[in-house]
């Protein structure tokens, strides 16, 4: 969870929206032609969405789209729209490339040195935006995600609540480390994550009674030879939306005989949620 820094693969798209969203250059409204790949400057393969054997293009659609449906050209779209260095520039003020500093040994930091060049290749941006060629760690997917749910403010993680010793008690108090988005885009984007568990992939991560909101995430692993056939599947989301109790993240390495996040991460962290929403007697909303 703290060292292990991988390729996190579409949950990473809401980084990307959000991104794009904030800096005014898309809203979730926005819509664009999906021909279920895209050609990119000085790469002579097509980059397409993992739906396209069996799908094709999507044709018109919107950003909400993009999540629910989980569009590598959306996100791309959305990239573009923006700049490279300004999708760059968002990924750190999530706090990508640098440790969280949370309080245990041996923390691993993320990998997102493509983003960091003077000119970066539109082939990293373009796969970037959809949360591959770049790293992170699990507890950086949920500190930036936590960033979405508490109204776009960066939080420090921590593990101790409270110090006890013979003169006292000290608690540890929440500590907001800069402002990463708007609330509005904090608002926007958590709505649109709602749609992704109510009406698309993630229908099998929805808890009866709850709002729930969150993001697949199906990434290839890296080899020598570029990506073999191993992947890593992911969830992250978060719930009740009104007043979200935790944000979790699920991660599966190389699981067989399912292709998808969407049939393997996301029930667990249905099943998971379900738990915790019980356990703290959280009040049905639905």
């Amino acid at each position: 969870s703290i060292f292990d820094a991988y390729e996190p693969g579409s949950i990473f798209k809401a980084i990307t929206i959000a991104a794009a969203i904030d800096d005014g250059k898309i809203t979730p409204h926005t819509k664009y032609l999906d021909k279920g790949f895209e050609m990119i400057e000085g790469w002579d393969k097509p980059i397409k969405n993992s739906d396209f054997e069996t799908y094709g293009g999507h044709g018109l659609v919107d950003m909400g789209i993009v999540l629910s449906e989980s569009l590598n050209t959306g996100t791309i779209f959305a990239m573009k729209e923006m700049g490279a260095k300004t999708l760059a520039s968002y990924v750190k003020k999530f706090g990508f490339g640098e440790k969280t500093g949370i309080e245990l040994e041996t923390e691993g930091v993320s990998n997102i040195t493509s983003l960091l060049r003077d000119r970066i290749r539109p082939v990293e941006a373009a796969t970037a935006s959809f949360g591959q060629g770049i790293t992170a760690t699990p507890l950086q997917m949920i500190t930036a995600y936590s960033a979405i749910v508490n109204g776009g403010m960066l939080m420090q993680p921590y593990i101790v609540a409270e110090v006890v010793t013979a003169e006292g008690s000290q608690t540890t108090q929440p500590q907001q480390i800069r402002r990463v988005i708007s609330e509005r885009t904090s608002m926007l984007v958590s709505g649109m994550l709602v749609n992704v568990v109510d009406g698309g992939h993630a229908k099998l991560a929805a808890v009866d009674g709850y709002y729930v909101a969150g993001k697949t995430g199906t990434a290839q692993v890296a080899n020598r030879g570029g990506y073999g056939e191993k992947t890593i599947h992911t969830f992250v989301g978060f719930a009740p939306i009104e007043d979200p109790k935790f944000v979790m993240l699920v991660r599966l390495d190389d699981p067989k005989d399912v292709q998808y996040s969407a049939s393997s991460a996301a029930p667990l962290f249905g099943e998971l949620a379900d738990f915790i929403l019980n356990y703290y007697q959280v009040e049905k909303e639905r």
